[in-house]
């Protein structure tokens, strides 16, 4: 029973343990997906920062292909050659997010623009980069360690996000193109399903299944208490039984002694009774007989 009980409260905790990661992981896909709905930029917004999935090789060894960024939301500060930036381009036709280094800053009249490169790239980026295609910044020049950029980044977290959301080559493979409209209209995206209907699927099944656990746990908790009792009944009731016969035992045996002692008593009385009769029987000697005893 113990061990049943053990086994059970095991089930519980790694129940509980998993209820929670999945609500987490729900959290988070609810926070990126509504961020990034409201962000400007499409990318996921909280407290200022963005995080950016890398999807090429063109910062190696900055940042590699499938790393997460933590990219701090631009706000107009001023910018140098050697800031890491991110920012929106259109490459082959797609609106993309690039983050590049700066190369060099260029002024025209009140409009000031920026050429980046890839450090993995030998040439530079084709279109130069206005403020107002810049969301976020990587890593400032000023701010570099020994020349090491000092940029947040999660390597290989950000498959995840793409899993997540759907997009890059990850989000790619786990997507499903049904129906008819647009590529992005007829994209059905596997990390929904994954990530909030199974989820919450678990979590109401697990619910379900503690219910009945604890439904049957209170029976059976019933059942023993009425055994218990029905125990401790048959224990009272075979001590009453052995303390009815020992006082009958000892009834009997008084009453034994009552009538022996009566018999003893009754014996007595008849051996004085006798004893007087023998005595009224006896005739009294006559003066003659007295002496008639003396002469001889």
């Amino acid at each position: 029973m113990a061990e049943e009980k053990k086994t059970n409260k095991v089930i519980d905790t790694i129940g509980d343990i998993v209820t929670v990661v999945i609500l987490v992981f729900a959290v988070i896909f609810t926070v990126l997906t509504l961020s990034s709905v409201n962000s400007e930029s499409g990318l996921p917004n909280v407290a200022g920062y963005s995080l950016f999935s890398v999807q090429s090789d063109s910062m190696e060894p900055v940042f590699y292909t499938g790393d997460l960024l933590v990219i701090k939301q631009y706000k107009g500060e001023d910018l140098n050659p050697g800031d890491i930036i991110s920012f929106r381009t259109i490459e082959q036709g797609q609106y993309i997010i690039n983050t590049h280094r700066i190369v060099e800053e260029h002024q025209v009249s009140d409009i000031t623009t920026y050429t980046t490169r890839g450090d993995n790239t030998p040439a530079n980026d084709q279109t130069d980069v206005v403020e107002s295609e810049i969301v976020g910044v990587y890593s400032y020049k000023s701010q570099q360690e020994n020349g090491v950029d000092n940029g947040k980044r999660v390597k290989g977290l950000g498959k995840v996000i793409d899993f997540v959301k759907g997009t890059g080559e990850t989000g790619e493979k786990w997507s499903w193109t049904i129906g008819e409209g647009t590529d992005d209209e007829r994209k059905l995206n596997l990390s929904f399903l994954f990530f909030i209907i199974l989820p919450l699927a678990l979590i109401f099944l697990f619910q379900i299944y503690k219910f009945i656990a604890a439904l049957n746990e209170s029976k059976k908790e019933k059942l023993m208490e009425e055994v218990s009792n029905n125990a401790e009944l048959s224990e009272e009731l075979k001590q009453k039984a052995i303390a009815e016969y020992l006082a009958k035992q000892a009834a009997e045996a008084k009453e034994a002694e009552v009538k022996e002692a009566e018999k003893v008593d009754n014996t007595a009385e008849t051996g004085k009774e006798e004893a007087e009769n023998a005595t009224e029987a006896t005739p009294e000697e006559t003066p003659a007989e007295e002496e008639n005893k003396e002469e001889n």
